[in-house]
């Protein structure tokens, strides 16, 4: 072959081997008219085939018409030219060249028509099924509104066998349900697909056809749950692809199910197609489904739509303007070319498509029901309700202050007597201190008791003072807090009311607790129970429940227990009623009792209403509960509601932490797709906020593995690489478990020395932790992942890892490691060209996979020692250790070690000029590889 031939096939090569896209396609392009240009005929047709594949993956249909007609000419000149799998991808071609011509109004009816029956002369001249045949005029009769022909061609496609010029199977079973649905046969079209969801195909556009195509169906069933996972599902797998189809079909079903934010984000990462759609069937149905989008968007949005290299900036409206014209008149462009209006009928269907049921999605954006409503207040004088509010608060009824707080307008209080004015004042400082910053809520309240004592009131600018304390400890330190609380509880012993010397001495105690001042507490706590008892009966259950506090904080959990039980039955005022069922709560999840749950239940319900931080704090601590009993798949939907109620209350951290613990339960129920979203809305949330490391670390960590259980490994590492830098140094085994999941991912991102070294890092932060048995599992990774060139590295990850198995007490354990080691070894001398030593290595391999029973590795390292000595030059050893091999293979052994152990024999055999169509072994070992 001439040089020039030889550097045309190089160029292609190159070409064939970059990333998709148009850059690819244009120098397939140039490849072809290289290969024109030196008479090299099969190089041409590879360039070809390979640029009708490159159109199709484009969605650019019109894109395959001068490679198409090029074959064409091509074969009539020289058939051999193509060979079977370039034959094989002509006849498929046939198929996307009808699509095209369907999807593009430029092309007659009468073209359209007349290239479905050369479609039907080829397959049938070919000997191939008509299925695909039958499939093609029933999207034609569907595109132009024959109804019979329709019904006609459905009802063969659907009758029909598959051949080999047939869709996949789970593409067929795609168009078929897609049919039935069309026809309003929606059980029908379900029962149809459903069973194709459990296989795996392989396809590229499966499973997210199926689910797509089946999405709306299960709405109209009512199947609101099996919607939502196959919306949840195809979204991620479409939302990103800049070419391919189902994109509408996603967005009408955001629009029409109350998932207008989700639909939104799915447009935004779409907004090329608004002007380089890949054809004018996807520009309609993409510009059909935004606009039904947009028209219910209610807040300001701005689109950054790209156009020819600038960049437009629209508003929601002036989209929807743009789109739903373009979807019209390209639904007109349609019909004018069918002679028909069935077209536009459709997409004004599209665009006027009513709400179906909300259908929740895995993770909640907004609260997924509207809050409680509030009882009224009556109107009341202005210093009457200023005196309830102080009495409500007083007797730890917060609910009933807290609304009365809420009724009394703030520039009613210069009415007010100046101390009425003032406990005003404080309340409000207080009740808001949830959502404020603490140094201004100090202020606040400090203005307020000076407010107090200036008016006369010592004994409750006193009481208020010692409130104070406690917001003093948050934000200097329980030091400086409890220095001020002594003064407040020696001041209400001078001067106080019973009920300041109470409170007081219970503030002091809970800041006490906080500097492990446990005795001192209880004294306290025992002391203001006793004078409640004598002098103030509101604040006995107070008292009670400090004491339950304390008796669980000092690990007196029984007695915490029924003091707790004691107080919840005696119908205590709600602050009391809100700290028992709190406490009762972290009691019984300490102790592992599931009866926890139904205390979360009862403390969610209870502080529903009216909304405010006492409502966070319930969710809060149910999702620590559920987490914490790890029974996060049992509660999704009390997760979800989590979810929305710390959206609508505000409480980003909240939201993530709940996210968290979602993610968790569709981990354990192997959604990984619902848990990837649940930890990237605790992503969203938690970004631009104040968030510890010690949370942020592990959202990225769990988010990071659900994405490479996802294939998603570019965004797997991304989330590693940001989570990295967060773990400080005096936390290596945090560290050592990021890095552990980088190196796998680095090494499936095929950057294996990275990724080798990765294991490395990990490997000796866990022998900082220190913990022998991970860091020997690390080095055995890094030894792995390490390349071929870097020997010495390997060797020496191998010496690491086994100076470490004496320490690594589980006995199973060491001995896989071990084994391990010893398979890694062999294959490091079989790559040296040192068989011998290759060979003795994976018999101890083989001798310590035995011991542990796994059959599948003893016989994958038998069929390797015969590989081994059949490379050495001995095929009569290799032929022996071949036949024991296949002793080893039972029903259950992977495909890949029969095929091998097949191999092995049959080239030991040939090596030695033995027959092999007739060995028995060989015969069984091909027999399975085809059942």
């Amino acid at each position: 072959m001439s040089e020039q031939k030889n550097a045309a096939e190089q160029q292609f090569v190159e070409a064939y081997h970059l990333p998709e896209g148009t850059a690819r396609h244009e120098a397939l392009e140039r490849a072809a008219r290289t290969a024109d240009s030196v008479d090299h005929l099969p190089l041409a047709v590879s360039c070809r085939i390979a640029l009708l594949r490159s159109a199709y993956d484009l969605g650019r249909y019109d894109l395959m018409l001068a490679p198409f007609a090029w074959c064409g000419a091509a074969e009539k000149r020289d058939p051999t030219a193509f060979d079977e799998w370039e034959t094989h991808s002509y006849d498929w071609a046939h198929k996307w060249i009808v699509t095209g011509l369907i999807a593009d109004p430029r092309f007659s009816l009468a073209q359209v028509e007349s290239f479905v029956d050369q479609l039907a002369t080829r397959y049938q001249r070919h000997g191939f099924s008509l299925q695909p045949v039958h499939g093609a005029r029933a999207d034609l009769a569907e595109h132009i509104g024959d109804e019979a022909a329709y019904r006609e061609h459905f009802a063969r496609y659907l009758a029909m066998d598959r051949g080999p010029m047939s869709d996949c199977e789970a593409c067929v079973v795609e168009e078929q349900a897609g049919h039935l649905i069309r026809q309003g046969r929606f059980a029908e079209a379900v029962a149809h697909a459903e069973h194709q969801l459990e296989k795996d195909t392989g396809c590229a556009t499966q499973p997210q056809g199926i689910l797509t195509t089946l999405t709306p169906a299960f709405v109209t069933l009512g199947d609101l749950e099996r919607a939502r996972q196959a919306h949840t599902v195809a979204y991620r797998l479409v939302r990103d692809d800049r070419y391919g189809g189902y994109l509408d079909d996603h967005l009408v079903f955001c629009a029409t199910s109350g998932n207008v934010r989700r639909g939104v984000e799915l447009l935004q990462r779409q907004l090329h197609r608004v002007h380089h759609a890949p054809s004018p069937s996807q520009a309609m149905h993409f510009a059909a489904g935004g606009a039904l989008l947009l028209g219910r968007v209610t807040e300001p949005v701005e689109f950054a739509v790209p156009r020819d290299g600038r960049v437009e900036v629209l508003t929601a409206p002036r989209l929807r303007a743009l789109l739903e014209e373009r979807a019209l008149t390209l639904a007109a462009r349609f019909d004018q070319r069918n002679g028909t209006d069935a077209v536009s009928r459709r997409i004004t269907a599209k665009l006027g498509a009513a709400d179906t049921a909300h259908v929740p999605l895995a993770v909640p954006v907004a609260p997924t029901a509207a809050e409680p409503e509030e009882e009224p207040v009556l109107a009341a004088d202005p210093v009457e309700l200023a005196r309830e509010l102080g009495e409500a608060f007083d007797r730890g009824d917060f609910i009933t202050g807290i609304r009365l707080l809420r009724s009394l307008p703030a520039d009613l209080e210069p009415l007010l007597p100046e101390s009425l004015a003032a406990v005003v004042a404080a309340r409000r400082a207080l009740v808001g201190r949830q959502s404020r910053d603490v140094a201004g809520v100090r202020a606040e309240l400090a203005a307020a008791v000076d407010r107090l004592a200036a008016a006369g009131d010592a004994d409750l600018a006193n009481r208020y003072r010692c409130r104070g304390a406690v917001l003093l400890a948050e934000e200097e330190g329980p030091e400086a807090g409890t220095a001020v609380a002594r003064e407040c509880v020696a001041e209400a012993d001078r001067a106080g009311e019973p009920h300041t010397r109470v409170l007081s001495r219970l503030l002091l105690a809970d800041l006490l607790a906080d500097v492990d001042e446990y005795e001192q507490q209880g004294e306290l706590v025992a002391t203001a129970l006793a004078l409640a008892e004598r002098e103030v009966p509101d604040l006995v259950s107070r008292a009670r429940c400090d004491l339950a506090q304390h008796r669980a904080t000092i690990g007196e959990l029984d007695e915490a227990t029924a003091l707790l039980g004691a107080i919840l039955a005696d119908d205590p005022p709600p602050s009391v009623r809100f700290d028992a069922l709190r406490l009762r709560l972290k009691v019984e999840t300490v102790r592992g009792d599931t009866a926890a749950l139904a205390t979360a239940t009862e403390f969610v319900t209870a502080f529903s209403t009216p909304r405010g931080p006492w409502t966070a704090e319930a969710h809060r601590q149910r999702v620590s509960s559920i987490e914490r009993l790890g029974v996060e798949e049992q509660h999704l939907e009390e997760l979800r509601t989590a979810i929305a109620v710390g959206h609508e209350l505000g409480v980003p951290e909240d939201v993530a932490k709940a996210c968290h613990a979602l993610s968790g339960g569709y981990l354990k129920s192997n959604r990984f797709v619902e848990a990837a979203e649940a930890l990237e809305e605790a992503v969203r949330v938690i970004e631009g906020h104040d968030v510890s490391y010690d949370f942020v670390v592990p959202v990225r960590y769990r988010l990071a593995q659900a994405c490479s259980r996802l294939d998603e490994n570019d965004a797997a590492r991304r989330h590693l690489e940001v989570a990295l830098p967060l773990v400080p140094d005096d936390e290596p085994w945090r560290r050592a478990l990021v890095l552990d999941v980088l190196g796998g991912v680095l090494r499936r991102l095929d950057q294996p020395l990275d990724g080798a070294r990765a294991y490395a890092e990990a490997a000796r932060a866990w022998q900082r932790v220190p913990d022998e048995a991970e860091a020997a599992g690390s080095w055995v990774e890094s030894a792995a992942a390490l390349p071929k060139e870097e020997h010495a590295e390997t060797v020496a990850a191998l010496v690491a890892a086994e100076e470490l198995l004496p320490a690594v007490e589980d006995e199973d354990h060491r001995v896989h490691l071990a084994a391990r080691i010893a398979a890694i070894r062999a294959f490091v001398h079989y790559q040296a060209g040192d068989h011998a030593a290759a060979v003795e290595q994976n018999g101890v391999a083989e001798e310590l996979a035995a011991r542990l029973d796994d059959v599948d590795w003893q016989t994958f390292l038998a069929q390797r020692g015969a590989r081994f000595l059949l490379e050495s030059g001995d095929p009569h050893n290799a032929e022996a250790e071949a036949r024991r091999a296949a002793t080893l293979v039972n029903d259950e052994t992977p495909p890949q070690i029969v095929g091998d152990t097949a191999n092995v024999l049959e080239e030991s055999l040939r090596a030695q000029d033995k027959p092999t169509a007739g060995d028995p072994v060989l015969r069984a070992l091909t027999a399975r590889l085809g059942e």
